[in-house]
């Protein structure tokens, strides 16, 4: 994780080198015209300056695991999400892979919404799993209905479905981005818990705003797509939580 951050700092670096250096070019060009515009623009290059350089500093400590205000970090939360699409084009340009920047975003997404207080029934939460948890030889598909699953214990399958009968919540497998959208709208739950690849989680969460989600990643030892794996005792974790149990 500590290699994570640095990625992170980097890319918000070069984001903030290329904002001075445009302000730069634009108050050289309208200082001889528009004074007035110029330095509107250089106070407001200047805030947001001062509002990423304050977000860095706490997503330091949130990666340290510092205390930080529930206050502070939902200020961190909305610059993130604001910034987010600006800083993950920048991490191309000097070579940081995409999914090491959303991994921060789900880091600092779950650990806004752990900083809050919680106390839903299990039966108002849903899990949002995406089928490649499932072995890709198992003949009982489980997309339409987990409770296809024979508990043979071959993928984590077994495991998510022991999780809905000891807390008696929703677990629904989503093939896609459009699929778990509709059925969180079908579903209407309190909170979401969802198991995705750093890309599905990062589009999930900044599309879901009105209800806390918190992300778990899938790990993908055969590759992305295929028999992925998942840490049941970080889903069971999530429950809990929203449950206060």
């Amino acid at each position: 994780m500590m290699t994570d951050i640095r990625k992170y700092i980097r890319a918000v670096n070069v984001f903030l080198i290329m904002l001075v250096l445009g302000a730069f070019t634009i108050h050289i060009f309208l200082s001889n015209y528009i004074s007035l515009l110029s330095s509107v623009i250089n106070i407001l290059v200047i805030g947001i300056i001062l509002l990423i350089l304050f977000s860095t500093i706490i997503t330091y400590f949130i990666f340290y695991e510092k205390e930080v205000s529930k206050y502070l970090m939902k200020i961190n939360y909305l610059i993130i999400r604001n910034i987010f699409p600006v800083i993950s084009k920048v991490s191309g340009f000097v070579n940081i892979s995409k999914d090491e920047i959303r991994k921060i975003f789900i880091k600092i997404n779950n650990a806004y919404i752990y900083s809050n207080k919680y106390n839903f029934n299990s039966e108002d939460l849903i899990i949002l799993i995406p089928h490649c948890i499932q072995n890709h030889n198992c003949k009982l598909k489980v997309t339409n209905d987990i409770d296809n699953c024979k508990n043979c214990g071959i993928c984590k399958i077994s495991d998510l479905q022991q999780l809905k009968e000891k807390y008696n919540t929703k677990i629904f497998v989503a093939t896609g981005g459009t699929l778990a959208r509709k059925i969180i709208i079908d579903n209407k739950p309190k909170a979401v818990i969802a198991v995705a690849c750093e890309r599905d989680l990062t589009s999930g969460v900044r599309d879901i705003r009105k209800i806390p989600v918190l992300g778990v990643f899938n790990s993908r030892p055969n590759g992305p797509c295929i028999d992925t794996n998942i840490d049941i005792n970080e889903v069971e974790k999530a429950i809990n939580f929203f449950t206060c149990k």
